[in-house]
């Protein structure tokens, strides 16, 4: 098993899981569905039809005990239900301030060398927002931390692009991760040495287009389908879409972090 691939993620959560314990809050699902698991599952309408079939598919074979699965799917409802609420204050923003005038806004206002400080952040802090603003615990926590981990060193994992879409795929080629900084977004011009730092255009453009799609109309962008859908259905296309099976490990049959990460 590669290091730091999905597997890994999976052994990883169940070891700090059982280790670590769970908390009297994370007994028991925090959300209900009647439909079990694969409600759960289901209720998380950026999962195309084919990849939560997968999901549903892969618990079969997880070494996770079900009250940890149960857990973790809850959380993962409950986190994209409020970031699905929060999108509309990007796309508010956005309309306010234009692209242009947050584009001279960084350039002048903050300066390569502080908007670089500003777009920094500690692996710690990624898990710190989830506990903190979106109130999860244990099981998805424990998730979260080793994706957080996969992430920073992603390209040990082999996989290709992970993102979907235009915007993603572009920031996440200028997402990078320094062990002392955490993850950061190169803003200074490559010539660290000159005082006069320049902002570099090419990544101020992508975290704008960045900001701009987090305003919707989809949390997560949607990937090519493999499955011939209706016109409803196609509003509801798959950001997991298990389209490309040369993005897995080869015998890999466990569940698919992409959409976590």
């Amino acid at each position: 098993m590669p290091r730091y691939s999905d597997d890994w993620v999976v052994s990883k959560s169940l070891f700090e899981y059982t280790t670590g314990g769970s908390c009297a809050c994370c007994s028991f699902p925090t959300l209900f569905d009647p439909n079990g698991f694969k409600g759960l599952v289901n209720a998380i309408s950026d999962l195309e039809t084919d990849a939560a079939n997968a999901e549903i598919n892969a618990a079969d074979q997880s070494p996770w005990p079900p009250e940890m699965r149960d857990s973790v799917w809850a959380d993962r409802v409950r986190v994209r239900h409020k970031m699905k609420k929060e999108m509309n204050e990007y796309k508010e923003f956005m309309e306010e301030v234009d692209d242009e005038k947050l584009k001279e806004f960084c350039r002048k206002e903050l300066g390569a060398k502080k908007i670089k400080q500003i777009f920094q952040m500690p692996r710690s802090e990624v898990t710190d927002i989830l506990s903190n603003r979106y109130n999860v615990c244990a099981a998805f926590g424990t998730i979260m931390c080793a994706v957080v981990e996969q992430i920073a060193f992603f390209k040990m994992t082999k996989y290709p692009i992970d993102a979907r879409g235009e915007e993603e795929r572009e920031f996440e080629s200028i997402l990078k991760h320094d062990r002392f900084g955490g993850f950061v977004l190169d803003f200074c011009s490559v010539d660290e040495a000159i005082q006069d730092q320049q902002v570099n255009e090419e990544v101020l453009t992508i975290f704008v287009n960045t900001m701009k799609s987090l305003g919707g109309p989809k949390l997560l962008h949607r990937g090519p389908s493999t499955t011939q859908h209706s016109g409803c259905d196609e509003e509801e296309g798959g950001a997991d879409d298990v389209a490309g099976k040369s993005e897995k490990d080869d015998g890999k049959n466990g569940p698919s972090f992409r959409s976590d990460r």
